[in-house]
């Protein structure tokens, strides 16, 4: 079996393409292949799954230029004849790839690192499996988190002016006005704060939803400045994701932060015995590089997507035959655990998986980050309260009161 891997490696995110490599790796290693000069840019060898021999042909693109992206799957496709493509990172890189899938039916597309729900929730295409999870499923149970454990009724949210924002706010608001909760404001980020009318917007709420894009779409005074304008932040603000697993956002802003609660699909480190021995392979695997690395957003992703496709392989013991219909079958319908914990798709091909709120803890400024609540099985649909609405984009969800998600009613 021939797979393709794709990583950025001259782009945003080419200083974290060894750890790609290594996330995509591991799961090879764990069923006796070796690295090849030990180091994960060396490849690896002597790798067999489900009585196959497995051959990884690397490729080359650029995160958010599409024109490389489109040229090197298809060399992967065409020229090197791949029975499946790992990869694709980014909100529009992963629904380019979408389409290049649907121009090669018989071969499989799993995109690594992608929260664009519009990937699978509409228009899917029947070869693309997702393990990784959308951006609204990120911050999944935070609505209710801040309905039914802080005693909000009224909420503002501050989303910055991403697919992320969006996302992440159309989540927040679904789930929190399903439950009868009310959205009073809603801003772009960065906000004046010293505007009077933002002022009283945020006095006339219970509390704030920071759904922001790390320190890269907003200042990093921001933060700590509308912690500043709240007061009792632990009681008044729940974040994104992107602030609790983003080190070079979260570091700076831990203490003022402390005692806030947000929401991800990662376990805090060494909260599950899933997520230390998947660690501890990692840096047994790996030594040169840092073992924090392993728990980083695009490492796991590439770690599940490889995982997820050699599950599939494995329950169809090997069988690539009438364009890899069975191979097809059996990755949609597999149900195994990752790091994160359990997994299995839904009939989009779309990931169902935990969620997890933290709470940013008190340790002077450290990020350290404490388990409060596992919200199990999110769905992207949010119970239909999100495929019933339009395509997220600013203020796209309307606020009303309907039947919860399962995990918040």
């Amino acid at each position: 079996m021939r797979i393709g891997l794709l990583t950025d490696c001259r782009g945003l995110f080419s200083g974290y393409e060894d750890e790609m490599l290594a996330g995509a790796e591991l799961p090879l290693l764990q069923r006796g292949a070796r690295l090849t000069n030990g180091k994960p840019s060396g490849g690896v060898s002597d790798t067999r799954a489900a009585g196959r021999d497995i051959e990884l042909i690397r490729g080359c693109s650029e995160e958010s230029e599409h024109t490389i992206l489109v040229e090197e799957t298809r060399r992967l496709v065409e020229d090197e004849g791949v029975d499946a493509v790992v990869g694709a990172i980014g909100e529009s890189d992963s629904l380019v790839f979408r389409e290049l899938a649907r121009k090669y039916p018989e071969v499989i597309f799993i995109p690594a690192w992608s929260g664009a729900q519009e990937l699978t929730l509409r228009h899917p295409a029947a070869n693309v499996y997702r393990f990784d999870t959308d951006e609204a499923q990120d911050v999944a149970g935070l609505g209710s988190y801040a309905y039914r454990e802080l005693g909000w009724r009224r909420a503002a949210v501050v989303a910055d002016t991403t697919p992320v924002g969006w996302q992440e706010e159309a989540a927040f608001v679904a789930e929190f006005c399903s439950l009868g909760g009310d959205v009073t404001a809603r801003f772009t980020a960065p906000i004046d704060l010293g505007d009077p009318k933002v002022a009283n917007a945020l006095r006339g709420a219970d509390g704030v939803a920071a759904l922001v894009f790390g320190g890269l779409f907003v200042p990093p005074e921001f933060m700590p400045a509308l912690v500043r304008a709240l007061g009792s932040p632990e009681t008044r603000m729940v974040v994104g994701t992107y602030v609790l697993e983003d080190s070079n956002t979260l570091v700076p802003i831990a203490r003022p932060l402390a005692g806030v609660v947000g929401a991800s699909s990662i376990p805090p480190a060494n909260a599950t015995a899933a997520m230390r021995s998947y660690r501890t392979a990692f840096s047994k695997a790996f030594p040169g590089l840092p073992p924090a690395d392993a728990e980083t957003p695009v490492v796991l992703a590439f770690h599940d997507a490889m995982e997820g496709l050699l599950r599939g392989l494995e329950a169809s013991e090997g069988d690539l035959s009438d364009g890899r219909q069975r191979l097809r079958e059996e990755l949609a319908r597999v149900r195994f655990d990752l790091p994160s914990g359990p997994v299995r798709l839904d009939r989009n091909r779309q990931a169902v998986r935990n969620t997890y709120l933290k709470r940013i803890s008190r340790g002077g400024d450290k990020r350290v980050l404490r388990l409060v609540r596992v919200v199990p099985e999110v769905e992207q649909t949010f119970g239909g309260l999100l495929s019933d609405a339009p395509s997220p984009g600013p203020g796209s969800q309307p606020c009303r009161k309907a039947t919860p998600p399962r995990w918040a009613g």
